[in-house]
């Protein structure tokens, strides 16, 4: 199974919103980032589209003018999001799966391809990078394992919780695609590899 984190930047946060980048990070910390020139029809007020907020692109920096200019066409980006994420067994995951899936579902159904994207929350994710410590419990039916489960899970939200109020004392872009999907890929490492230590039994 394959882990890629994700994460969409939109032109509101209203109804009507359409993505204008995304990016997404594997396992390894390798990442692809695009910019999405507007699809016909994103931008047709006519049609009730709230369009352009300019209070969305005082938060992420991107002009409409710099889209137009610099974004790759709407089509490539989604032919290009589904071969990676819509690969066999790939786990996509974000930290605002709602939202991104309607993005996602703006993206591709602009593009007419009609391959969904599954999107989930990236606190299964963390859960699973705890897996580890299951190795601290004892064998099944033992009278001690209810507390020992339950010391585990407290381990694990401890884990979770440091590990995500570190990354976010971090220096770093904020807002932006790409350097958003990464901090939720340094946080599943983190998590990861202080639950390999804890999960470490004393010989």
């Amino acid at each position: 199974m394959s882990i890629y984190f994700l994460d969409f930047e939109a032109s509101s946060l209203l109804p009507g919103s359409f993505p204008i980048e995304v990016a997404w990070v594997d396992e390894n910390g390798q990442g692809e980032s695009y910019l999405i020139r507007p699809a016909p029809g994103w931008l047709d007020e006519a049609r009730g589209n709230p369009g352009w907020s300019r209070e969305s692109e005082a938060v992420h920096g991107v002009s409409l003018a710099t889209l137009i200019a610099e974004g790759k066409p709407h089509e490539h980006v989604a032919v290009r999001a589904v071969k990676v994420l819509a690969a066999e067994n790939v786990l996509v995951c974000s930290d605002m799966p709602i939202s991104d899936v309607r993005w996602m579902r703006t993206l591709l159904e602009a593009a007419d391809i009609g391959t969904p994207v599954t999107i989930l929350d990236v606190a299964q994710v963390y859960v699973r990078a705890c897996f580890p410590l299951l190795r601290l419990l004892p064998p099944v039916g033992e009278v001690s394992r209810p507390k020992a489960e339950r010391r585990v899970r407290g381990l694990a939200s401890e884990i979770i919780a440091n590990a995500e109020n570190q990354e976010s004392l971090r220096p770093r872009v904020q807002h932006r695609a790409l350097p958003d999907a990464e901090s939720l890929w340094r946080t599943w490492r983190a998590i990861g590899d202080e639950a390999r230590r804890r999960a470490i039994v004393p010989g």
